[in-house]
């Protein structure tokens, strides 16, 4: 996620640069064969102009609001798991400190069990903010994990899952134990049972990109379009038609900046300077799950690293 406010530009010339060259020399092309040349059945209707790049415009709107779209319902889904996760461990807190009292439950059993439940739900959000991302999880497994959880853990496919089932477990070997009672199981299934569901919707969003004629047409439109406006613009030129020079490339340069805008953000969960900082946001929310058992060393908060929060 960007945070600084100023951009390199310099960043952006890779994608740029195609339709800055194109539309350098179809201008130039214009002017040359048009003004100097007098190959004047080469110039159309500057009416064409307006009607393609009002249609162009509508596609890149279009374009970049789903793509906005998107990564608002990424945000979303991060912020819903964050709520549960959170739940879950107050939860799991708030239930069996109450039974701190009964003199047959052992304190330390009690504390190592909120300990556990805390982080076992961080390992969970790290390794589901990895598994999105296509990365290794197992630093973050290692350090929160017991060892034999860890190594089980890093077998599987989808380590997310694995670790809900172990939570799962771990809840009702409590209840097996008597830290657990009634109906207090039933409470912390509850919010496993919404982060489960909110793993699938994130999982969908990360499999599913936008389909890819979307993207293509964009691109194709963007070109056809930088090549055809020169011809079009210098008809509504009577005079100083060399203009039709630096008025192509900035047209060319905002389309294809804005296509790009849309380009980069339809997949919120891509490890892009763009989506979703889900690692610094997993860290976040480790620090604060410790928080809740009274663990006092937690990691530190994530800072951004050149302008960008990962």
């Amino acid at each position: 996620m960007i945070i600084k406010e100023s951009f390199n530009v310099r960043r952006t010339l890779p994608f740029i640069w195609f339709d800055m060259v194109l539309a350098a020399g179809s201008s130039s092309a214009a002017y040359l064969l048009v003004d100097r040349a007098g190959v004047h059945w080469l110039a159309l209707p500057s009416l064409l102009a307006t009607v393609l790049g009002t249609a162009l415009a509508i596609l890149l709107a279009f374009r970049a609001n789903t793509a906005y779209q998107r990564w608002w319902e990424a945000s979303t889904i991060w912020a819903q798991l964050t709520g549960l996760s959170r739940t879950l461990v107050r939860v799991a807190w708030s239930i069996t400190d109450a039974k701190l009292t009964d003199p047959a439950i052992d304190p330390d059993t009690v504390h190592a069990w909120q300990r556990d439940v805390a982080n076992r739900q961080a390992a969970w959000v790290h390794s589901l903010a990895r598994h999105l991302r296509g990365q290794d999880s197992a630093p973050e497994l290692a350090r929160l994990l017991p060892p034999d959880e860890a190594s089980a853990v890093l077998l599987a496919d989808n380590k997310p899952a694995v670790l809900a089932r172990m939570q799962s477990q771990a809840i009702f070997r409590g209840y097996a134990a008597g830290i657990l009672s009634g109906l207090d199981n039933f409470q912390m299934e509850t919010a496993l049972a919404g982060l489960s569901t909110q793993q699938a919707l994130a999982e969908r969003m990360s499999i599913t990109p936008i389909p890819r004629p979307h993207d293509f047409v964009s691109r194709i439109f963007v070109h056809c379009y930088v090549l055809v406006f020169p011809f079009a613009a210098i008809s509504a030129l009577t005079a100083y038609r060399w203009l039709v020079i630096p008025s192509a490339v900035l047209i060319a340069l905002f389309f294809r900046m804005v296509e790009r805008v849309g380009a980069s953000t339809e997949e919120p969960f891509a490890n892009r300077t763009q989506d979703v900082p889900i690692t610094a946001l997993a860290t976040n929310l480790e620090r604060d799950l410790l928080e809740l058992v009274d663990v006092a060393q937690r990691p530190a908060k994530p800072t951004p690293v050149d302008g960008y929060l990962w």
